[in-house]
């Protein structure tokens, strides 16, 4: 079912209860839309019920009915607005102008500080769209890669196609992290500092590209019952939704029997909680082996950028588990999992603000929030990039020119 945005049902006056007769805003079906991008983000499109939406609307479900027929109805013209949006930034940009690929990288920012909180939704939902919706979001993304790309060539004819991929792949992920966090800053600071951090990656120097490692020898199983399951459950959930794994599943991939399962987990959700705090286990360990090794912040910064690229290539499952599934946990589980994500942003920030003393420790968190998201981005290109090269890319938004 293909949803384009803008289709409508008539938006006349209704009777909502008996003897009770209300105007309907004139943009009831947009506010629809915002809502539904929200709730869709926030909590993902398997756990959003359309009585939420209607209630976050303060209108009744038969009435949200008469604009959308069902939950994917709704979902995809409100993935397809969100794009549309982000072309519509891109097309006010003048092409070929002096100044296109600052333009373009400013509205980029600027489209995705507005549309931070619905952020989510474009970023990891739409793997929930049928090919033809899907297509319109791919159609975004990709105009969006040529724009920038062949801006950033004029600027830098040297750059070969690799080179020039990566660089603007990663110049478009560093645009886009204001939709991952919430930090605070005005809108006009957000879009000056992230947009000319972006800008800065284009004359990075990155190391020369290398053969893919030949596919890396996993040694043996862990014997515990309990890490066997946790293993191919992340493995499970990666590679095919939180929502269609069973436990039946899960016991079939451990050689177990369901109940054996139960007798470690009580729940698909507690095993998928359990790899979420093992990712973050992992990423606070890097960081305090990295301040063990380091003297100064510069060192403590390029340490934890290392260990930390390492750590998320050689992890692609359990990290994209985390970005992606998090709407399933439970929300004490979802708060304490992010209130350690605020932690470790502000350790990072802390040693940013320690090695740049002229930049203020709230521009730090953006510019952290934006290294971070490069590495996720960047691991999840196939083929997956060097380390030395995502490295390369991220240690420049931290330390700028004192990487």
């Amino acid at each position: 079912m293909t949803v384009r945005p803008g289709t409508s049902t008539s938006d006349t006056s209704q009777t909502d209860a008996p003897g009770i007769r209300r105007r309907r805003p004139a943009d009831r079906r947009r506010l629809i839309i915002d809502a539904a991008a929200k709730a869709f983000s926030d909590g993902g499109y398997h756990a959003v019920r359309l009585d939420d939406i209607a209630d976050a609307v303060g209108i009744s479900a038969p009435a949200l009915y008469r604009h959308f027929p069902n939950k994917y109805a709704l979902f995809a013209e409100t993935t397809a607005v969100l794009a549309q949006s982000l072309r519509s930034a891109l097309d006010a940009v003048d092409t070929d102008g002096d100044d296109e690929l600052r333009d373009l990288l400013v509205a980029i920012t600027a489209a995705s500080f507005e549309n931070r909180r619905t952020g989510g939704l474009y970023r990891w939902e739409s793997r929930y769209l049928e090919p033809a919706d899907r297509d319109i979001v791919r159609d975004v993304v990709v105009h969006q890669h040529r724009r920038v790309r062949a801006a950033a060539r004029r600027l830098r004819p040297d750059l070969g196609d690799a080179d020039a991929n990566l660089i603007v792949a990663a110049m478009t992920s560093v645009a886009a992290s204001p939709t991952t966090h919430r930090s605070s800053l005005p809108a006009r600071e957000v879009t000056a500092l992230v947009s000319e951090a972006a800008l800065d990656l284009l004359d990075v120097d990155l190391p020369d590209p290398v053969e893919p490692p030949a596919p890396a020898v996993h040694g043996l199983a862990p014997a515990a019952k309990r890490e066997i399951i946790l293993t191919e459950a992340i493995n499970l959930f990666a590679a095919r939704g939180f929502r269609d794994v069973t436990i039946e599943d899960i016991a079939h991939a451990a050689d177990l029997p369901a109940s054996g399962v139960y007798r470690h987990f009580p729940s698909k959700v507690a095993i998928l909680e359990a790899s979420f705090w093992r990712a973050t286990d992992r990423v606070t360990t890097a960081i305090s082996d990295a301040l063990a090794d380091a003297t100064t912040p510069h060192e403590a910064l390029a340490g934890m950028v290392r260990r930390y690229v390492r750590l998320t290539c050689s992890s692609t499952d359990l990290i994209s588990v985390y970005e992606t599934e998090i709407g399933h946990a439970t929300p004490e589980a979802r708060d304490a999992l992010r209130n350690q994500q605020r932690i470790t942003v502000e350790e990072w920030a802390t040693w940013m603000s320690r090695e740049r003393a002229n930049l203020p420790i709230t521009h730090a968190r953006f510019l952290v929030h934006a290294a971070l998201n490069v590495v996720t981005d960047l691991s999840r290109l196939r083929p997956q990039p060097s380390p030395e090269r995502i490295e390369a890319l991220s240690v420049r938004i931290l330390l700028g020119g004192n990487g």
